[in-house]
């Protein structure tokens, strides 16, 4: 009986082999990019908000994004010199065939909704550093200046800031018009690119009417968020919406 008994014991603990069963409601997502009605070949295709993934359409410029968990994400197109229309698309649990763009030559600008226009400067360490030198990163791009309180009470973060995002395709960029670039990175610590436009060169392009003036640029460097101050809740929904 003891045999018996124990026999059972050991037959209650035992478990069928079982494979990990996949949910049958992942998500795909996919479409075609066409330049002049062809496909467009090596463009890099973004997943952001919920998902961070990069594909590259094909020959036939097709792409796709296989078993996503149900959720909301953004597409994303990115090759410099070109705009996509539509920009990106937002897409909120479905799965979708249809995601097509079309490419056409860009024209950049400095508003809302258009591509930022290049530019280049010396950085802290008199580096040439351009915008498009991180085109396909999601980029934090500020102006500052010594007599801006409000500036220099962000810098203080600003490394910080960096830093928890850096390491998700993500590049801060401050941009001086009035003092020292480098005097700015040491003082802070700061280990992005501080450029130098003293000349306001860049700031002319960009200027609204008080600083600081954040912009937040997607992965094709369209200009995704612009305003005056620092609201910094809303600069990092809008950075994480494309990360």
């Amino acid at each position: 009986m003891a045999v018996l008994t124990l026999f059972f014991l050991v037959l209650g603990t035992c478990k069928s082999p079982s494979s990990t069963k996949l949910p049958d409601n992942l998500l795909k997502l996919s479409g075609t990019i066409t330049l002049n009605s062809q496909g467009f070949v090596n463009v890099n295709v973004y997943l952001s908000q919920n998902a961070s993934k990069k594909v590259t359409t094909g020959s036939d410029g097709k792409y796709a994004f296989n078993d996503l968990a149900p959720s909301s994400y953004f597409i994303t197109p990115s090759m410099i010199g070109y705009a996509f229309s539509p920009s990106n698309y937002e897409v909120v649990m479905a799965s979708r065939s249809d995601l097509n763009f079309s490419a056409q030559i860009a024209k950049a600008g400095s508003e809302l909704g258009s591509i930022a226009t290049n530019f280049s400067a010396k950085d802290q360490n008199n580096n040439n550093v351009s915008l498009y030198d991180y085109h396909g990163k999601v980029i934090l791009m500020d102006f500052t200046a010594d007599w801006c309180t409000s500036c220099r009470e962000k810098a203080e973060t600003a490394e910080q800031f960096y830093q928890s995002y850096k390491n998700r395709g993500f590049m801060y960029i401050l941009i001086v018009i009035e003092g020292s670039a480098s005097l700015w990175a040491s003082t802070y610590g700061l280990t992005f690119p501080v450029l130098d436009d003293n000349s306001q060169a860049i700031y002319n392009i960009y200027r609204k009417g008080s600083i600081p003036l954040p912009h937040v640029l997607d992965h094709n460097c369209t200009i995704r968020y612009k305003k005056e101050g620092w609201n910094k809740a809303e600069v990092e929904d809008a950075i994480k919406k494309y990360l």
